[in-house]
């Protein structure tokens, strides 16, 4: 067996002992033997820690999500002036099209949830999915349409979509029985849309006045 076949057993085992377990369950040497290792430090020798094979994860899907949701952005914008809804599709879909994929799509979706529920334990997994071209150029086009309380913080409202997506795409990926996604994707585009333009309450902004800004915030 090559290194990179062996890297890639690695990858597999990972993906599925982080998605049934949470990333901090299974140990290295877990994973090693689950990937039909001998050698139980088969993982570290091959990725170090723990973040690097979190990386590695991200990286092998993100690459198909880069490639689509790019595609998506190209087509809105050479449409003309992109409108919301549109926007919402280019962030959801190309993380929903994970769920039918055979390669440890659903396991993905499960993991990065996670990473993006503790963006503090993960920073930098979470930093370099938030660096992605796609996502740095949805969340220049996106902006326009967000009420102007809620485009930076303490609000944060791409983040909060962002973190909905993938806990609600975390969830269904659980659902292994569900054989059709269409109903649920179109959904999910819907209530993203509403969470980027839902408006900002006089109550919230009274907090926001009146609330001093927290380390995060600065």
């Amino acid at each position: 067996m090559s290194g990179e076949d062996t890297r890639r057993d690695l990858l597999v085992a990972a993906e599925r002992l982080f998605a049934a377990g949470g990333i901090d369950g299974p140990s290295m040497r877990e994973i090693s033997k689950a990937a039909g290792q001998l050698n139980t430090s088969a993982l570290q020798y091959h990725f170090g820690g723990r973040q690097s094979v979190l990386a590695a994860i991200i990286d092998r899907h993100h690459r198909d999500i880069e490639t689509h949701r790019l595609g998506l952005l190209d087509t809105l914008e050479f449409a003309g002036e992109p409108e919301l809804r549109g926007l919402a599709a280019a962030l959801v879909l190309p993380q929903a099209a994970r769920l039918d994929h055979p390669d440890g799509g659903p396991e993905y979706l499960q993991i990065i949830a996670e990473v993006t529920a503790r963006p503090e334990r993960f920073a930098g997994c979470f930093a370099a999915a938030s660096a992605a071209p796609s996502m740095v150029r949805w969340r220049g086009l996106v902006t326009p349409f967000l009420p102007p309380a809620a485009v930076g913080p303490p609000l944060h409202r791409r983040f909060a979509a962002i973190r909905f997506l993938n806990g609600e795409l975390a969830n269904r990926a659980r659902e292994h029985h569900r054989p059709d996604h269409r109903l649920f994707a179109s959904h999910l585009v819907d209530l993203v849309t509403a969470i980027l333009t839902a408006p900002v309450s006089a109550q919230t902004n009274r907090h926001i006045r009146s609330s001093p800004p927290s380390p995060a915030d600065r």
